[in-house]
């Protein structure tokens, strides 16, 4: 029974540490240099410019989730103000009016803000597993359009059946007031 559980125990940290996914800073040509958050001051269109739907909305990809919200996404603008090093606040607008806000988290690494993962993890060994991974990084363009990458990761496993869906998609709002 020992010998059983340790190896339950090994499967499980050997499955948990090899599913550890993060976004990947790449050599992109036309973002701006940034060593301050401060450099992401300022107002967005909420929408994604190739597509109109909820899912792609800046709004969405901020909150690392996929929930439909109750305001009208296609009105809104989205405010974006640094309060230290690592925390943004974010400000959904209409018109003049606030609707929502949130604190974003992460760090500046290599000209991104990089925000924290936002993790989700099941495990029931040899049973059931699941590990969700979320994450997204800011940069700017040189015409002050902020760029998005964001990170879904999701895996896990019934018995010995492993599944998994990974996803890293880029988005670009237009930059309205700075």
């Amino acid at each position: 029974m020992k010998k059983l559980m340790k190896t339950a125990i090994c499967l499980f940290c050997i499955i948990l540490f090899s599913g550890c996914v993060s976004l990947k800073q790449t050599k992109q040509t036309g973002i701006k240099k940034i060593d301050n958050t401060s450099a992401f001051n300022g107002v967005y269109e909420n929408n994604f410019a190739e597509n109109d739907t909820e899912f792609f909305t800046l709004w969405s990809q901020l909150k690392l989730d996929n929930t439909s919200e109750q305001l009208d996404f296609k009105q809104a603008k989205i405010e974006l103000t640094a309060l230290s090093k690592t925390r943004i606040k974010a400000i959904w607008r209409q018109g003049n009016e606030q609707k929502a806000e949130l604190v974003l988290k992460g760090k500046l690494k290599d000209n991104y803000f990089v925000s924290k993962h936002k993790r989700t993890i099941i495990p029931i060994p040899l049973i059931y597993g699941e590990f969700k991974n979320n994450q997204f990084q800011l940069a700017l363009s040189e015409n002050n359009n902020l760029l998005i990458d964001r990170l879904d990761n999701q895996w896990g496993w019934v018995f010995f059946f492993l599944a998994a869906n990974n996803s890293t998609k880029s988005y670009e709002y237009k930059g309205i007031k700075f």
